[in-house]
């Protein structure tokens, strides 16, 4: 387990978090400490730590993760008869943040319930099951949008426009320019914006196996992709299993990446609308203008404070309601130039 700690004058105060290999949240503990930060009494409710600004630097810890499919993986696996409490051990989530669209988390609590998933089913290749039922609906708004474009070019672009409405830790990258092609193929380049250490085999599978079902979606073909790239090396036991995947993958590459016929480009689409295209486009961008604010950790924390009308929360009432540890939370508002105090403020204005 590891142990937060709050600096104070009296010593130390820990809460326990679930160890995950490279987490953020390890980084004091590892010795990499900030410069300028200053130890100060932490307080009964930790709003006097949270009013202190530090001056500190560190690495972007990435957009916080929607429940999309942490949700999806969660109703299959308890439908199937295994115990929610054991799949969500450690994580700091219920099962009604997971069943909540407008919940965020950190990849923190995320990574730990696909490990306990992994663990409860004893699946080390859960994710190729699992994935090959998500189905293309699920993504919401940007699938819609995708599947009534004019080609599939088009429904590429919107996409890589507004696929992080529903993903905003994977960068959605198509065509992709810097990907190394054979003769009459392209590339869907599948970039996540945060290391995902121990869970990266189960990441990168039901990245590649629910993009290549979108697409199958948005063509109405019952095949798509002509093979696949993981940056990471060949998990053990593959070949048991490779043929489940639907596709061929090389392991070892420079990128996570989906290979398709370059013919697919110009495809007219079935399900092309241009009336309900420029509708959803419209509603893609209020969602997206929205998203840009409410996906930060601040936008996040005074919507969360308007909602609740209870400006008396402690930190770690918030922190956990938004899926937080407190010390990510307040690494976050550090980050972006504020304090609980003056985002309260904002919460109140």
């Amino acid at each position: 387990m590891l142990e937060l700690v709050d600096q104070g004058a009296a010593g130390r105060q820990r809460a326990a978090w679930p160890t995950i290999a490279g987490d953020p949240a390890e980084d004091l503990e590892d010795g990499a400490h900030h410069a300028g930060e200053i130890a100060v009494p932490f307080t009964s409710n930790g709003w006097e730590l949270l009013c202190m600004k530090k001056t500190r630097t560190s690495r972007q810890e990435g957009p916080a993760l929607r429940m999309t499919y942490p949700g999806f993986v969660f109703r299959t696996l308890t439908k199937e008869g295994h115990d929610p409490k054991q799949l969500l051990a450690d994580t700091g989530l219920t099962e009604e943040s997971l069943a909540d669209p407008e919940f965020h988390a950190e990849l923190q609590p995320i990574r730990r319930f696909f490990l306990n998933a992994i663990e409860q089913t004893g699946e080390p290749h859960l994710a190729i099951r699992i994935a090959q039922e998500f189905e293309a609906s699920f993504i919401g708004l940007p699938a819609y949008a995708a599947m009534n474009a004019a080609t599939f070019k088009d429904a590429l672009a919107v996409l890589s426009r507004y696929f992080f409405l529903t993903f905003p830790a994977i960068e959605f990258i198509a065509p992709d320019r810097e990907a190394v092609v054979q003769a009459r193929e392209f590339a869907i380049r599948l970039r996540p914006k945060r290391p995902l250490g121990e869970i990266s085999n189960f990441a990168f599978s039901s990245a590649l196996i629910a993009c290549e079902s979108l697409c199958k979606a948005i063509l109405r073909m019952p095949k798509a992709a002509l093979r696949g790239e993981m940056s990471i090396r060949k998990p053990e036991g593959w070949k048991h299993v490779e043929r489940r995947f639907g596709f061929p993958i090389r392991f070892e590459a420079p990128a996570v990446r989906l290979f398709l016929p370059d013919v697919l480009l110009n495809k007219a689409l079935p399900g092309s609308d241009p009336l309900n295209h420029r509708r959803l486009l419209v509603l893609c961008e209020e969602v997206s203008e929205r998203a840009r604010v409410e996906t930060t950790p601040v936008g996040q924390v005074v919507s969360f404070l308007q909602r609740e009308q209870n400006h008396a929360l402690s930190v770690s009432q918030v922190a956990r309601a938004l899926g937080y540890s407190e010390r990510g939370l307040r690494r976050h508002l550090e980050r972006s130039g504020m304090s609980m105090c003056t985002t309260m403020a904002q919460a109140c204005s």
